[in-house]
């Protein structure tokens, strides 16, 4: 009856009274119900700005070793310490909630680790962490991992890898929103980087006049969508000091001008 009245409690708003409700609680003989005291605790103490005590009742309740309510505090306490900016114990709460493998907060943990490691720049930790959100199939976070692994696969120059990645996300989520289109933009950029490849090879690979201003032209326009515009202007430059291809490529940078 305790624990009723003092969700009740907490629920109207009366915090003070909720917590000392709850900390009656924590002498159920019941691991479970000391467990829901405990982290009804810690909620009530955080929200009254009492945040070490709440992380004291978060270790309470995990430390009873509940299958449901351990891992809800290992929750609670991870992102309450990640927004104090505590990271090391962050970290300790994520993995506890890691080895619960509880299917609600499992997701949501590993990528949060993704995220430290990859802060870190520890790709191949990270790129771990994504690849077990992923293969949760979580509708809200592994269409989140797979973004961000395949961004770091692109970065890497692994494009075909991270298609692959991005194609198995796209078919798995709903085809409106922000996640897909999120995955689609990504989509996008590795066959931009797949055309900027192509057409470098391109001009690489031959100085003929029905080839190469056009290949000149399609890298030079292209390369800027990535942010590399001192690439594109030196493969202008590298153009127009061809002279068996200058006067095209002349004709064509103008027009790239003259059109924006």
């Amino acid at each position: 009856m305790t624990l009723a009245q003092a969700r009740l409690l907490a629920e109207t708003g009366d915090l003070s009274a909720a917590a000392e409700l709850f900390a009656a609680a924590l002498d159920e003989p019941d691991p479970s119900g000391r467990a829901q005291a405990a982290l009804g605790l810690a909620v009530v103490l955080e929200e009254l700005g009492e945040h070490a005590a709440a992380r004291d009742a978060d270790w309470t309740a995990i430390e009873t070793g509940d299958p449901e309510y351990g891992p809800r505090a290992a929750y609670h306490l991870a992102v309450s310490c990640e927004r104090a900016g505590d990271r090391p114990a962050a970290e300790q709460a994520w993995r506890l909630v890691v080895s619960s493998a509880h299917p609600a907060y499992l997701p949501a943990a590993c990528l949060a680790l993704a995220q430290l490691a990859d802060d870190d720049g520890d790709t191949e930790t990270a790129a771990g962490w994504w690849q077990k959100v992923i293969a949760t199939g979580d509708e809200q976070h592994a269409p989140v991992a797979a973004h961000d692994l395949a961004q770091r696969l692109l970065e890497q120059g692994q494009t075909a890898r991270a298609q692959q990645i991005l194609a198995a996300a796209l078919r798995a989520a709903p085809p409106e929103g922000y996640a897909y289109a999120r995955l689609a933009v990504a989509m996008g950029l590795t066959h931009l980087e797949q055309a900027i490849g192509a057409f470098r090879a391109a001009v690489d690979a031959t100085d003929a006049p029905d080839v190469a201003p056009l290949a000149v032209e399609l890298l030079a326009r292209t390369l800027p969508l990535r942010g590399r515009d001192e690439e594109a202007a030196h493969i202008w430059q590298r153009g127009l000091a061809d002279p068996l291809l200058a006067e095209q490529v002349a004709a064509r940078l103008n027009r790239a001008q003259s059109t924006g």
